[in-house]
């Protein structure tokens, strides 16, 4: 398939770009190419997609339950009741409106760490995303669900990949207070063997740091780096609670982080460091939204946004979250960390890109598009998507999205029945 947009703007200049074989294949003025489909520019701009490096897709079906608790309170008493009734079925529902919503702000790829991942790659299969899928890894220090666990990776990891240009498989431990050593230790042995992605939840909050330190008498990053977790093919989410230690065994291991700033905020986890962090290990931070329903959405504008002005208050600094290295980690970082040439408009890189709407209210004047980008955008913005050199949203429309809704609403009907929301208004 091949794509030609013509007389769109790309840093500041309006040119051809043409697409084929999933990459970006000529970028100049006035081309004179043939092309199974040719899209109109005027007016728009060319744009990196978003790379959402933490989320837990199928979660989009808890948008707003259980709201307003803090972390281990909110999981035990709301998610993990309900996550126990939901079937493979269940999954996929969730996971298309999941993707629905990020493809229609501007995401072109999430790393996800749930279950049933099964039922998540095969919503991407059908919706045309990019993604690394993990199997958790989570036994609660049970030495029989290690076995079970164990087993079950290598049985996800031995089945065929639907769409292996689009899907990376990885494997994700849960956290430190979910996972035993033995899991932690074997799980690190798999990914070395086979040269996997790892996904781990680690030092989100100061609780988990302090029962670490009471477990095994070191901080998770010490742990994690003693059980040869830690690595350039390893993605920390969170890591808001790091000494000076922990931060070199990351800088050391060229292990990237992905920070979630609107989940933090909302169960009041912490603030994460990027002004210092930034300086310590540039192009290694990247940017996730986690759940929805610890959101409660998937709009990494929104992340962008919050990220930049969180970082500017815990600097105290107005030149802190700059707007430019805001939008790397959202795009180039987090493309990079997944081992892509994508998050970047050029000659070479695989067709990852958004059409953004210049006449569009939100981003009108536009005399900085990435400020507008990161302040001021929201998802009406957005016109065209593609991933992968294929169009996934055209003039703000998703094919099958109607009927995504539709089942979504109904797999809602059936979780009130399951455990009422309390004080919920209709």
């Amino acid at each position: 398939m091949s794509i030609l947009i013509k007389n769109i703007s790309h840093n500041n200049q309006t040119c051809d770009i043409y697409i084929e074989n999933r990459h970006f294949a000529k970028i100049a003025p006035q081309l004179d190419l043939e092309a199974d489909t040719v899209i109109d520019g005027r007016g728009h701009a060319i744009l990196p997609g978003f790379y959402n490096t933490h989320t837990h897709a199928a979660m989009s079906i808890l948008r707003g339950f259980g709201d307003n608790k803090p972390l281990f309170e909110w999981l035990s008493e709301d998610i993990w009741p309900i996550e126990n009734q939901l079937t493979p079925d269940d999954i996929y529902i969730a996971s298309k409106l999941a993707i629905l919503e990020m493809i229609k702000s501007g995401t072109v790829f999430f790393s996800d760490m749930y279950f049933f991942p099964e039922m998540t790659i095969r919503a991407i299969d059908e919706m045309g995303i990019r993604a690394a899928v993990s199997i958790v890894e989570m036994d609660m220090f049970d030495p029989t669900r290690t076995k079970e666990k164990q087993q079950a990776t290598l049985d996800f990891l031995n089945q065929p990949n639907p769409c292996p240009d689009r899907l990376t498989k990885a494997v994700s431990c849960h956290a430190v207070y979910t996972v035993s050593e033995e899991l932690f230790k074997w799980t690190a042995d798999l990914v070395h063997e086979r040269d996997l992605y790892l996904h781990i939840h680690a030092c989100e909050t100061s609780k988990e740091v302090c029962d670490c330190r009471d477990r095994y008498q070191k901080s998770p990053i010490v742990k994690f780096a003693e059980w040869n977790l830690l690595r350039p093919k390893t993605i920390l989410a969170h890591a808001i609670h790091l000494d000076t230690q922990d931060i070199k065994l990351i800088k050391d291991s060229g292990t990237y982080l992905t920070t979630n700033p609107v989940s933090n905020l909302k169960l009041v986890s912490g603030l994460f460091p990027f002004q210092q962090l930034n300086g310590e290990f540039p192009h290694h931070i990247t940017l996730g939204t986690d759940g929805a329903s610890s959101n409660n959405n998937l709009s990494m504008l929104e992340e962008m946004k919050i990220f930049s002005l969180v970082s500017k208050w815990q600097a105290q600094n107005a030149l802190a979250g700059l707007d430019k290295d805001i939008f790397t980690a959202a795009t180039r970082n987090g493309a990079q960390a997944f081992g892509l040439n994508a998050g970047i408009i050029e000659e070479g890189a695989l067709a990852d890109c958004i059409l953004v709407d210049l006449n569009n209210p939100f981003i009108t004047p536009s005399y900085n598009l990435l400020s507008n980008m990161v302040y001021a955008a929201d998802s009406s913005c957005i016109r065209d998507v593609i991933c992968n050199g294929k169009l996934i949203m055209q003039n703000r429309k998703v094919p099958g999205e109607e009927q995504i809704i539709a089942d979504a609403h109904r797999l809602a009907e059936r979780i009130k029945n399951i455990k009422p929301i309390p004080n919920a208004v209709p």
